[in-house]
Parts: structure tokens; sequence; C-alpha cells
């Protein structure tokens, strides 16, 4: 047995390297998945705790991300945006956001509204959705989504020379829709909550995603590599030093 383990040493380096190599992939996962659970129960944490009352004033955009809001003013219907490519339940449409103009302050929110279907998206088609007067809407607070790098991905349009204002967005920008505006915009902006009747345009519904994914299971998968590897190895040790008897 002895001159097979010589006779491998080279076979027992590899193998080491090996199970060290899915060992930490098993943790790196576990890892995964403690922050998993951490951002699951701060979202919870958020979405328990009492609303914050936007007033105009300066916020945090990552001490409210995910957090329950409640702002009163007026929405600026003719300044709506729409978010592009936004399918609900398997129907085509776009998602409708306004800036509000929070009372008792020059600064405004954008709020999204909710989804609207594919046919009814353009500028005099969603006039039917403005709503006058001032109003209180609760919801979810989200920070601005900037543009992601990367050379897969749809880039949000520029302002053309002579150009006012994009009408189509992909994502809700709050400094580049601002720049369209002429008041301040929050760094944030507002998810409308679901109301009394579910079926109204704007469609909302409010999804959160609070599982563990599948990090659990895939270090136990590394974890079972790493086993499987050790076990097959040393029966091929075994095996040999039978064969040099």
């Amino acid at each position: 047995m002895i001159a097979v383990l010589k006779k491998y040493w080279i076979g027992h380096i590899i193998v080491i390297i090996g199970v060290i190599f899915l060992v930490n992939l098993g943790f790196w996962q576990l890892r995964r998945l403690e922050q998993r659970r951490a951002l699951n129960a701060q979202i919870v944490a958020g979405l328990n705790a009492n609303p914050t009352m936007l007033t105009g004033a300066p916020v945090d955009p990552a001490e409210l991300h995910r957090r329950r809001v409640v702002v009163t003013g007026t929405l600026d219907n003719a300044q709506n945006v729409i978010i592009q490519n936004r399918p609900f339940n398997g129907d085509p449409g776009d998602e409708l956001v306004t800036p509000l103009r929070i009372s008792g302050s020059d600064t405004a929110v954008l709020i999204d509204r909710g989804w609207i279907p594919l046919d009814q998206t353009e500028p005099a088609a969603r006039r039917a959705y403005d709503i006058t007067g001032t109003v209180t809407i609760t919801g979810i607070a989200y920070a601005t989504q900037p543009q992601p790098s990367g050379y897969l991905v749809m880039p949000d349009p520029t302002l053309a020379p002579g150009q006012s204002r994009l009408d189509k967005w992909f994502r809700v920008d709050t400094e580049h829709i601002g720049q369209q505006l002429d008041y301040p915009l929050l760094p944030v902006f507002v998810r409308q909550s679901p109301g009394d009747n579910p079926d109204e345009l704007p469609l909302r519904a409010e999804d959160f995603d609070l599982s563990e994914g599948s990090h659990l299971s895939y270090a136990i998968q590394w974890f079972s590599f790493g086993f499987i590897l050790v076990v097959v190895y040393a029966s091929f040790l075994w095996q040999e030093a039978r064969k040099s008897e």
C-alpha cells in the first residue's frame, strides 16, 4: 500500500486540491444563503415598519429602499412617462410613472402607478388615467434604477438636439428623468400599493420573492461531489494496492 501511495503522489495532490475547491464552493453557497436570509429579513422588517412620510425633505435612498412610505401631493399628469417592456401575468404592457408634486414643498417624487396594456400606452390614450386634485399615495419606496453597465444591457435613450423630453424609458432613473422636469426629484421612486379594486387599471401588485433560492441544495451538491471524489479515489487506491500484492 505504501508503494501505491508513493506511486500516485501527484494524484493525491490533485484530489486534495479538488476536494478543497469543492468544499469551498459549498461554503460559498452557505454564505450566499445567509446573505439571502439577511436580505429577506431586511425586506420583511421594512415592510412591517410604520410607513415613512415623504415631505420633500432630503432622504437617504439606501435607508428608504423597500420601505413603506406615504406621500401627499398633486400628480403632474402632463409629465408622465412610460417604463417599457413590463409584462403583467404574461400580457404585454408598460408601467405608468407620474411625478407627484409634494404638498408644502417644491420637490416631487416619481410614482409608479402600475401596469397598463400595451395598446393604451400612447400619450393620448393614457390621459384616461389622469388624476387631478390632491391625493395621498401609499406604496413601497425604491432607490433609483441607474443605467447598468454591460454591452448586452438595453440603454435608455438620450435627448437629441432640440428634443425637450423623452416619453419612454427602460428603467426608473430619477436622475435622468428629472433632467426633463423643471422641479427637483427625490432620489427614490414609489411603487403605489394596490387599491381596493385589484382589477382597476393601472394594475398594481406587491410581489416580493422571499424564498431562499437554491443555495442550500447547491451547497449539499458541492459537498457531495467532494465526498464522492474522496470515496472514488480511495477505492481506486485500494484496488491498485490489491493488484500489487
